[in-house]
């Protein structure tokens, strides 16, 4: 009998254990050991009444930022895409979606491409017709758009973000396999699954060019189309592509870790990366479901060539939540998040560029 319970004791405390270590392995790869340090050498602003700008990308020629908005907590609602002015951040306006036979438009990562007859489009993901996940392809006239074309495929099944390449040719990020919300999804960012991945539509055809990704978000191209660069929120990492200009192929050359939630990416006219991140996770899953709850925001410059990394913004002040996007131009960045109704437009001092 002692013995009985001798054993049961030990198998107890080796439980115990096992799961204090997990417990705070997990807490330490999310964030929630990490203190918040805020910082930022300059001054930001806010400007309100643009809901859920998840993504957002400049025109650095024309001075436009061009933002995907959508109420992600009441995704019945119909979203939009805006346009602002670099020079007057407050004037921004709604831009006019074209007829889309009373479809639901749930936009989520964008890019624009500039062709070379200087004709603007965006690219946009719209998870608005699910269980289908749709790439709408819009061109810029004037304040409104015209829907050019609309891409589906068996491969767009979790989209998060897109760097388009030519007129029908782009990249998708599927960010997992899980369906959302469920316990497996949960199971899986808890136990790292690796189950996100890029896809490359080269105009008629899809197919998976890298995969292995726990999480998979943002996705990026080089000015010269030569790299792409890909985030993994769960995996906190970038990793760096070498690509074939012809057939779309992905070589992986570098990865960079991070040890925060990576989010969208912008390249700047310079080159850099610019990145918004979630420093902790749980923070961000936590405000998610209740807006009264804070979820820091946070923003990396990244010099591929030199792989530097820079944190250039720090906060958890509740001016802007789980800032998932970050792009600048000139000294400003312009930061956006997940849920809130707001954009932080910062302006660094000369000594941060």
């Amino acid at each position: 009998m002692n013995k009985a319970l001798g054993r049961g004791a030990l198998i107890f405390v080796i439980i115990l254990v096992i799961s204090s270590f997990f417990w705070w392995r997990t807490m330490l790869w999310m964030g929630q050991l990490r203190g918040v340090q805020p910082h930022f050498n300059g001054q930001c602003e806010v400007v309100t009444g643009i809901v859920g700008a998840e993504d957002l990308v400049i025109d650095r020629e024309n001075r436009l930022v061009y933002i995907s908005s959508h109420d992600r907590r009441n995704p019945q609602t119909q979203g939009s895409l805006w346009v602002m002015p670099v020079d007057d951040p407050g004037s921004a306006k709604r831009m006019i979606l074209p007829d889309m036979d009373e479809a639901l438009f749930a936009p989520h990562g964008l890019d624009l491409l500039i062709n070379e007859n200087q004709t603007r489009s965006l690219f946009v993901i719209d998870h608005g017709s699910k269980p289908d996940e749709l790439i709408r392809k819009f061109d810029i006239s004037d304040n409104k758009l015209i829907l050019t074309l609309t891409f589906s495929s068996p491969e767009f099944y979790s989209p998060n973000d897109i760097a388009a390449v030519g007129p029908e040719q782009f990249y998708i990020t599927n960010d997992k396999s899980e369906k959302s919300g469920s316990l497996n999804e949960f199971l899986g960012v808890l136990f790292k699954k690796k189950s996100g991945n890029v896809v490359w539509y080269n105009g008629s055809d899809s197919k998976v060019v890298a995969d292995g990704f726990s999480y998979a978000n943002g996705v990026a191209i080089s000015a010269d189309r030569k790299q792409l660069y890909v985030s993994a929120t769960v995996d906190q990492n970038l990793r760096i592509f070498d690509r074939d200009q012809s057939t779309g192929e992905l070589n992986q050359i570098d990865q960079i870790h991070f040890g925060s939630g990576l989010d969208n990416i912008d390249v700047a006219a310079d080159g850099s990366l610019w990145i918004g991140s979630h420093p902790r996770l749980l923070d961000f899953s936590a405000h998610a479901k209740d807006p009264s709850k804070r979820s820091p925001s946070q923003v990396f410059k990244v010099n591929v060539e030199k792989k530097t990394v820079k944190e250039v913004y720090l906060a958890a002040d509740g001016l802007l939540n789980a800032s998932s996007v970050a792009a600048s131009i000139d000294d400003l960045i312009f930061i956006g998040g997940v849920f809130d109704e707001a954009i932080l437009v910062c302006k660094q001092k000369r000594e941060e560029k």
